[in-house]
C-alpha cells in the first residue's frame, strides 16, 4: 500500500476523532470550572481592565460604590464570593462584570444616575452576569460553535475555524445575548427587592440610557458620523418590552424593608466634584477658546466648530461635520528648517508655501497634495509652528469633505491657524478640567438658563437634560439637586 497517498477515515472513526477532540478541549480549557479556577481567571482580566482603562481615584465615591454593590451582592445567590466593585476612570457609559465577583462601572455611567436605585440597578445587573455566569457561558457557547466547524472539517474534508478564546473581552464591545441580558434583569431585579431598593429603577435606569443613545444618534447625524451608543443591557430591550416590565415588577413581591434607605440627595452629593469627559488631559473648550495648559497652547475656534476627542492629537470640526482641522505636536529638533521639514522630511507635496510668524513663534503655512484627512486624500491647509521655548513643533492639517482642487473650509482653518498663541497667566484659571457640580435648583432656575452659561462645549441643553433624567423636556422643581458641569 502506498501511504503517501489520502486515505478517507470511515465516519464511525471520524465520529470517534471528533468526540475525543471535544473532550480534550473541554478538559484542557476547564469545562464546569472550580469557583477557584473562576476567581484566577476574573482576577488575571481584572489587570488588564485597570490597566487599560485607569481607576478613578475617589476614596469617598469608592467606598460608597462598594457599600452599595456589597449590600446587594449579599442578596444574590453566591453571597460567599468575594465581589470587588471597580469605577473606572473613563466618561464612557458602561458597566460589565468579569467571573469572580469584579464589577465595573465608569464615570460616564455614574454621571448618568440620579439615584442610589439606579446605582443598585446597574449594579444588581452586574451582579446577576456573575452569579449566572454569563461571561463562562458565553465563552462554552462560542467554543462549541469552533467546534461544530472543525467538526465539520472532519467530516466534509472541508477547512474549520477554531477561535478559542477572547470571549471575555468581547463583553466589553459587543455586551450579551438578549438572553443571557433578560436573565440579568430579571435576576438583578430580584437581588435589589430583597436588599430593599425598588426594582422599577431598573426601567427608569434604561429610559434615562435610551434617551442618552437618542440624543447621541441625532448629533451623529448632524455631524455625519457613526454614533457612539452603549451597548449594554438597554440594547436588548425594545422601548415598550411588555415581557421584560411585567418581570421587573413581579420583584415587588418580594421587596424588603430598608429602614436605612439612603435618599436622592446622598447619591448626588457623592458625584460632587468628579472629572467629566475624557481621563486623558486633552484641552479644554471655554466658548469658542481652545487652551491646553499643559502644552501652554491657546486658539480661537470660528463659530459653531467643536472639539472632537481622539486618542492623538486635537480634532476640531465644523458644524456640519463637512471640515477638519488636527492638531497634533512632534519634538522640536534644534535649528529645524520648516519648509525642509515639509518637504523632505515629512514628505507633504506642496503645492505653495511660505515662512511668516504666529503668535510670536516661527510658522511654515502651506497647502499640500494629497493628504490623508478624515475624508480620504484630499488636499489640505498644511501648518508648522515651532514653539522654540519648549521644544514642541505644531502640526496642524486642515481639510474637507467635498475639497478636491481646493479648499472649501480654508477661511475657516485660517482663522484657527492665525489666532495660535502661548497662554498667559490669566488663561490657566480659566483652563481647570470640567467637573460635575451639584446645586440646588432655586425658583425660576431652568435648564435653557443653566445652558447658556455651562462651559459644555457641545449641545450643553440636551446634555444637562440627559444627565439630570429629564430630557426631552423637563425642568428642575426649586430645592431639587441637580448635576451641572463647571
Amino acid at each position: 500500500m502506498d501511504i503517501t497517498k489520502h486515505q478517507p477515515i470511515k465516519s464511525s472513526n471520524k465520529l470517534r476523532l471528533l468526540l475525543w477532540f471535544i473532550l480534550a478541549i473541554f478538559a484542557r480549557e476547564g469545562f464546569g470550572l472550580s469557583e477557584e479556577k473562576e476567581i484566577e481567571r476574573g482576577a488575571k482580566e481584572h489587570q488588564k481592565i485597570v490597566s487599560q482603562f485607569g481607576v478613578y481615584r475617589d476614596d469617598r465615591l469608592t467606598t460608597y460604590i462598594d457599600r452599595v454593590g456589597q449590600r446587594l451582592a449579599k442578596q444574590s445567590t453566591r453571597p460567599e464570593l468575594k465581589y470587588t466593585f471597580t469605577v473606572l476612570n473613563d466618561d464612557m457609559i458602561n458597566a460589565f462584570a468579569l467571573p469572580g465577583g469584579f464589577i465595573y462601572i465608569t464615570r460616564g455611567m455614574l454621571m448618568h444616575l440620579n439615584s442610589e436605585s439606579e446605582l443598585a440597578a446597574v449594579l444588581g445587573h452586574e451582579i446577576a452576569h456573575v452569579t449566572e455566569k454569563h461571561a463562562l457561558k458565553r465563552e462554552t457557547r462560542s467554543k462549541l460553535q469552533n467546534i461544530a466547524s472543525i467538526g465539520a472539517a472532519f467530516l466534509t474534508g472541508q477547512p474549520g475555524v477554531a477561535e478559542l478564546g477572547q470571549v471575555l473581552g468581547g463583553v466589553l464591545i459587543t455586551g450579551y445575548s438578549r438572553e443571557f441580558e433578560l436573565e440579568a434583569d430579571e435576576v438583578g431585579a430580584e437581588v435589589m427587592a430583597k436588599a430593599g431598593y425598588a426594582p422599577d429603577a431598573m426601567l427608569k435606569t434604561i429610559e434615562i440610557l435610551k434617551n442618552k443613545d437618542r440624543v447621541e444618534i441625532q448629533h451623529a447625524k448632524l455631524e455625519k458620523r457613526e454614533p457612539r451608543v452603549y451597548h449594554g443591557f438597554l440594547s436588548t430591550h425594545p422601548d415598550n418590552d411588555t415581557r421584560y416590565k411585567e418581570a421587573i415588577k413581579a420583584s415587588d413581591a418580594l421587596l424588603a424593608e430598608f429602614n436605612e434607605f439612603i435618599q436622592v440627595d446622598e447619591f448626588l452629593e457623592q458625584l460632587n466634584g468628579m472629572a467629566y469627559g475624557p481621563s486623558r488631559q486633552t484641552g479644554v473648550l471655554r466658548g469658542q477658546t481652545f487652551m491646553h495648559p499643559r502644552l501652554g497652547l491657546k486658539l480661537a475656534l470660528p463659530e459653531g466648530w467643536r472639539q472632537v476627542y481622539q486618542q492623538r492629537g486635537v480634532q476640531f470640526v465644523s458644524l456640519d461635520g463637512s471640515a477638519a482641522f488636527n492638531l497634533s505636536t512632534l519634538k522640536l529638533k534644534r535649528g529645524l528648517n520648516l519648509e525642509q521639514a515639509a518637504n523632505e522630511h515629512m514628505g507633504f507635496q506642496i503645492r505653495e508655501g511660505r515662512e511668516l510668524t504666529i503668535g510670536g513663534m516661527p510658522a511654515y503655512l502651506a497647502i499640500a497634495d494629497r493628504v490623508d484627512s478624515p475624508y480620504g486624500t484630499r488636499p489640505a491647509r498644511l501648518l508648522l509652528l515651532a514653539d522654540q521655548k519648549k521644544g514642541i513643533l505644531y502640526v496642524g492639517i486642515g481639510a474637507g469633505q467635498f475639497d478636491l482642487k481646493r479648499i472649501a473650509a480654508d477661511g475657516d482653518f485660517i482663522k484657527i491657524i492665525f489666532s495660535m498663541a502661548r497662554m498667559d497667566r490669566g488663561d490657566f484659571p480659566e483652563a481647570k478640567p470640567l467637573q460635575v457640580q451639584v446645586v440646588r435648583a432655586e425658583e425660576g432656575t431652568t435648564f435653557e438658563s443653566l445652558a447658556e452659561s455651562s462651559d459644555l462645549p457641545n449641545y450643553a441643553l440636551d446634555e444637562l437634560r440627559v444627565i439630570n433624567g429629564l430630557y426631552p423636556s423637563g425642568q428642575p422643581a426649586p430645592g431639587q439637586l441637580i448635576k451641572i458641569i463647571d
